[in-house]
């Protein structure tokens, strides 16, 4: 909406998932192909994509044993596309991750992603002070505690992840 859109932190936040997402591709997450500035609003176009988020699926139950391991195998091969590019998600969760209308899975939402590699310096910390970016339910200790932010984060959270998917409940 314009009105988070003129707002230079939330700016500063959409570029970053834009920048973050568009650095490489990888068919388990969702492709960005351009951050636009018309008329002084800021827009992202990025892939569309048909299905459902796992939060929804999860409303139905546990995910059944024969699909968790592909969701599972799909996720986890996005997330090491996403480390072997410097790129740390920090958000990851059901809401941020859609079962394509084919079964697969494509990982949303890099807005609040991290480049680890210390020659990139695209990405400024936006995050206020005292305060730790994510979902609680889904960071590690070390990120709530302003500690270390490196791929066991997202590891961290996929844990969290897989047992949420398979009992259909949150471990915490």
């Amino acid at each position: 909406p314009p009105e988070y859109t003129r707002d230079r932190k939330h700016r500063e936040r959409l570029a970053r998932e834009a920048r973050a997402a568009a650095c490489f591709t990888h068919e388990a997450i969702a492709t960005v192909y351009a951050l636009e500035e018309i008329d002084g609003e800021l827009y992202i176009a990025s892939e569309l994509v048909h299905g459902e988020t796992l939060r929804a699926e999860l409303a139905r139950g546990p995910v059944p044993p024969d699909r968790l391991v592909s969701t599972l195998v799909d996720v986890a091969s996005g997330l090491s596309a996403a480390h072997s590019h410097t790129v740390i998600h920090r958000d990851l969760k059901p809401e941020n991750i859609i079962r394509r209308t084919d079964g697969h899975i494509k990982i949303l939402d890099f807005g609040l992603a991290r480049f680890t590699d210390p020659d990139v310096r695209t990405i400024t910390r936006m995050t206020e002070p005292g305060t730790a970016p994510g979902t609680p339910g889904y960071m590690e200790p070390e990120q709530l505690g302003c500690g270390t932010i490196d791929a066991r984060t997202d590891l961290f959270a996929f844990g969290i992840l897989s047992c949420e998917l398979a009992t259909g409940e949150h471990p915490f």
